[in-house]
């Protein structure tokens, strides 16, 4: 006997939602259709993708280690680094929810066009003071731009098609970024074993000064801002995402915190605060290592940094193509679990004192840091309302911000005092052995966290449709009654 078709009779009003959230229910239907209508605009989705990610790349890669050469000490720079984390995070929420509320291309181009001109600034400044002020007008255009992207993404994309579609942008952002920072060290390489020569080739004639590094880094961070400029240009011409009409803008929105309302969200939520406290007490100290242990040069940085960005590249293509097959968890584990064998390899490079040994780590960081990235903002949208992805992705990154700036500060202030007892290279070797066991236990915590990815069965997709009609249709009445009061 074959099974009776549920028809429309058969859904009672328990079945659907009211009819006050069927906007967002159509919302939900229509964006099935989005990757289809964004295809004419997915140049734009591009150029926007890797302009961003070849910014940040050339920004974060190299900042520390530029101020480093400056001259700022343990606990300025972990005041730095931690001022950063908190800034760029702190009001994430407010600016995701705005987001929501207003649309995400305004935003864009705000934070975009803020990180271009706060580049240009720092192209010709090299003290600590100006070093504080620009961190902090990058980490507020950084607020802007992670939630309000990553809610643009979700705009555009089905829950099963998600993370493969953050996958495929990030790793071509990645790649790109790779090879212009591959390409700058290998120009820099050849400067740098000619200092205090005079260059002679084709056209050209120029003297390589002996101090080269103010250049090499003006030119890193100049390339970051033109990635930025091109942000810009690509939101300037690409369609708004989140359409809101009158009546959803004067609509009063939730606050941020009804996020930790959702338990699913509220235990990921705990653990990768924590999580990220201690993550950030390597963050100070790592670019001392590099700089005033190893004596490690721009190239040599730029090597490390291309190697992290390749692994993270295909670990961002193996995340997005296999968390929608097998969940997000499965990689989000992993991703956390392996970030304690970055300060056990720092170790091992200083005991041996060669700047080599840091390729393992940097294979194994950056294959778990690309999955990390793809899977953690599937995760987050997977399970976030609609008209909320903007506040849930700003909130997480809100509890990161203040865990980081937490674990980041202090541990600046605890190195200096180590370092004032034992020593620059004792004090390395004792923080990291620390931070190494802390980041196996606090990563545990994964474990715990919900998957996000569910996937439906046919049934349960046939009746999702069929209350969609009568939850629209009730909409549309009550529509024509507000309409003439």
């Amino acid at each position: 006997m074959n099974k009776k078709e549920p028809s429309t009779e058969d859904v009672t009003p328990d079945d659907f939602e009211p009819p006050e959230f069927a906007q967002e229910r159509l919302s939900e239907e229509s964006r099935e259709e989005a990757p289809s209508v964004q295809k004419g605009r997915m140049g734009l989705f591009r150029l926007i993708a890797i302009g961003n990610a070849t910014g940040q790349s050339f920004l974060f890669n190299f900042f520390s280690a530029f101020a480093v050469n400056v001259g700022v000490s343990s606990s300025i720079l972990g005041f730095i680094t931690s001022i950063r984390n908190l800034l760029s995070s702190l009001f994430q929420g407010s600016l995701g929810r705005l987001s929501d509320r207003i649309g995400r291309r305004f935003l864009l181009l705000l934070g975009f066009f803020l990180s271009f001109s706060i580049m240009i600034v720092l192209i010709f400044i090299n003290n600590p003071l100006m070093l504080i002020i620009i961190s902090i007008v990058q980490a507020t255009a950084l607020s802007i731009i992670i939630p309000v992207w990553n809610a643009t993404l979700g705009d555009v994309t089905k829950t099963e098609e998600r993370a493969r579609f953050i996958g495929r942008l990030s790793a071509m952002g990645t790649a790109v970024s790779v090879s212009s920072m591959l390409i700058l060290a290998t120009i820099f390489n050849y400067f740098d074993n000619h200092q205090g020569y005079i260059f002679k080739k084709w056209f050209l004639e120029f003297y390589i000064p002996e101090k080269l590094w103010p250049i090499e880094y003006g030119v890193a961070f100049g390339i970051a801002a033109l990635n930025f400029l091109l942000c810009v240009v690509g939101v300037f011409f690409l369609k708004e995402t989140r359409l809101v009409n009158k009546k959803d803008k004067q609509k009063k929105q939730p606050s941020m915190f009804v996020a930790l309302k959702n338990e699913k969200f509220k235990r990921f939520f705990i653990v990768n605060s924590v999580f990220g406290l201690i993550m950030a007490t390597m963050w100070p100290i790592f670019p001392i290592a590099q700089v005033g242990v190893l004596e490690m040069g721009f190239t040599q940085i730029a090597i490390i940094n291309v190697v992290f960005s390749i692994c993270s590249s295909l670990g961002q293509l193996i995340g997005g193509k296999l968390g929608d097959k097998f969940g997000r968890k499965p990689f989000i584990i992993y991703g956390r679990m392996v970030m304690f064998t970055i300060p056990i390899v720092m170790i091992g490079a200083i005991l041996f004192n060669n700047w080599k040994v840091l390729l393992f780590s940097n294979i194994l960081g950056g294959t778990g840091m690309g999955m990390t990235v793809v899977a953690q903002n599937a995760y987050i949208l997977d399970i976030a309302p609609r008209d909320q992805m903007g506040a849930y992705s700003g909130l997480n990154q809100v509890g990161w911000g203040i865990a980081t700036f937490i674990g980041s500060l202090s541990v600046g202030f605890i190195a200096d005092a180590i370092e004032n007892q034992v020593g620059t290279k004792q004090m390395i070797i004792i923080t990291f052995s620390v931070i190494a066991v802390l980041r196996f236990l606090a990563s545990i915590g994964y474990f715990f966290i919900e998957e996000s990815l569910v996937k439906k069965q046919p049934e349960e997709q046939l009746l999702e449709k069929k209350a969609l009609v009568i939850a629209v249709a009730q909409s549309a009445c009550e529509d024509a009654q507000f309409q003439s009061k």
